[in-house]
Order: structure tokens, then sequence, then C-alpha cells
């Protein structure tokens, strides 16, 4: 998620058109998917990148961020692999076990090329990982899927042609198809609709406008119009500052984001999500859990009624 600012200003623009792909039955339609489980497999709630918390030995804080994920009602979290503490791949498989006992779900986040592609231990060869991951999540239910960041971003295509995601797609298909791939993206034409089709289990479409959420609903809406029956869409929310914004977003703006999220996508994720207790962005956010105060609070990518888009 390093820069991206040419992919903003992009972004920016086509989000302002108001205009929408074109669909076969126009931009609301529902997925012909009987399994609700893989097309809102971030829950009811919104899913948490969360901000690590070291411990005196700068491991990951495995004790304290499975205490605050449970007290503030997050079942989903997201985490990087990279290359140390805390977020090294020991730290990702503490959480993972301590994930299971306290029935969350947990996605791996691998870091891809332009980024230097240093999920240690075995970096970008993405075939193992994904064989790695798979099996490990035979054993660890809650390992609900992985995702690869900035899948398109600079010279990533070169290695994520559709040859090759067909190719690791297929190794955690034949361990475990419940086990899901749901790549990062910042923009999705008809193109890469087709590229990534048969590929993935889904997409994180990240919202750039931290100083705005008006736009966002725009914006989702237009996406699944060109994605279809495909795929499902999930809507990324910032809650920290960029390379291309300094500072958090605005609460405004932060509230109108994780609320099109929920309302105009299959779910919502939330990037760099601080635990503490004074961040009035973490207590929106936890807003829309089971039994928070939010309208869709344990509704997140299940709205139904007038002017919601409804994906069952």
């Amino acid at each position: 998620m390093r820069n991206l600012q040419a992919a903003f200003l992009i972004l920016l623009l086509v989000s302002g058109s108001g205009l929408a792909a074109p669909g076969k039955d126009g931009a609301h339609m529902k997925p012909s998917r009987s399994n609700g489980e893989s097309w809102h497999a971030l829950g009811d709630g919104p899913c948490a990148w969360f901000r690590p918390m070291q411990g005196p030995d700068h491991s990951l804080d495995v004790a304290r961020t499975i205490t605050l994920l449970r007290f503030y009602h997050f079942r989903c979290v997201a985490m990087p692999i990279e290359d140390k503490p805390p977020l090294s791949w020991s730290d990702f498989q503490n959480l993972l076990r301590a994930a299971q006992a306290a029935d969350i779900d947990l996605w791996a986040i691998l870091i891809p090329p332009t980024e230097g592609g240093d999920s240690h231990p075995y970096d970008t060869d993405y075939v193992k990982w994904f064989r790695v991951l798979a099996e490990l999540s035979l054993k660890y239910p809650h390992l609900r899927g992985v995702n690869i960041d900035d899948l398109f971003v600079g010279f990533n295509p070169k290695t994520f042609t559709h040859a090759y995601l067909r190719r690791i797609y297929e190794v955690k298909q034949s361990i475990n198809p419940h086990f899901l791939f749901v790549p990062t993206l910042y923009d999705l034409n008809a193109r890469k609709a087709d590229i990534l089709e048969g590929c993935v289990d889904g997409v994180w479409l990240w919202w750039m406008n931290l100083e705005r959420g008006l736009g966002f609903a725009s914006f989702l809406e237009n996406t699944q119009a060109v994605v279809g029956n495909r795929f499902p869409v999930y809507g990324g929310v910032y809650a920290q500052g960029t390379s291309w914004h300094k500072g958090e977003p605005s609460v405004r703006a932060f509230m109108g984001s994780i609320q099109a999220a929920c309302q105009y996508s299959h779910g919502a994720v939330i990037w760099n999500l601080s635990l503490n207790i004074n961040d009035p962005l973490l207590q929106i956010a936890k807003s829309y859990n089971a039994g928070g105060s939010a309208k869709l609070a344990g509704q997140c990518g299940q709205a139904e009624g007038s002017g919601e888009v409804g994906f069952r």
C-alpha cells in the first residue's frame, strides 16, 4: 500500500464520473452461489487489519491482541507476514493458535514484489505459500484465507499473470477449497476482472480518498456492475495515514467510508486499525460489530432494503 499517488488520482477521476459499467441485469445483481459463507467471508462486522502491539522482546503481544479483539467484539482480523517481529511468520502462527481458540477468523497477508516480497520464509514463492497456508487451514479452520497486497500495482502484474494466479489458486483448491484467496485492488475494470475470473474468491477493493467518504458507494456499485456474479467485492477502508495522506482520515470521512463498505459491498476490511480504546476510529469501527450501535451493526455486507444493495 505504498507509493500509490498515481493510482489515487486515477481513482478520483473514475469514481467521480458517476458512470457505471453496464451489467447484464443492472448494477444490483445477486450472486448465483448458494454458499453465503464464501460470499460473506469477512463475517457480519468489519475485519480488522490491526496495528501490531509488541511485547518486551518485540514479538507480537498475542495475549493482549486477542483480549482486545474479543473485548471490542471483532470476529475477523488480518495480519501481514513480514521478515521480522512483530509481524514474522512465527508471530503469525502464534496469533493463529490463539485466534482459533478464541473463535476469531484470521487472514494472512503476503507482501508483493513491489514492496520487497519479504514475507519470510518463502518470500515471493507464492505457490509454496499457498500450499503451506492451505495445509495449515486444515488444522486451524479459523485461518480463513490469504491476501496478496497490491496485486496489480507497479510491476506486480509481471508476476501475477492469469496463468500464475490460476496456478496458485489451484494449489490451495486442491488442498482446501474453503481456504480463500482474496487479493488487494484499488480499481477493477473489465480487463482485470477477466484476468481474475476463476483465480480468486473475491477482492479487497480500497477507497483511497481519506478526505471524504462521498463517492465510495458509487465506486463499489460501479465495480460490482463490472464484476457481476463472478466473485464478491469487499470494501477496504483506511484508519491511518498513507504515503499520499499524512495523518489519520477525518472522523467524518471514516464514518462515511465504513458505512458505504458495509452497505454497498460484501463486507468491510479496515487497514491499520488501532486497538487503543481512546482512538475515535476504533469506536466507530466496533459500533458495526454485533451488538454495536450502528444501524448496520452485525450486518456488514448483508444490507437489503430501500436504497441498499443486497448480496446474499
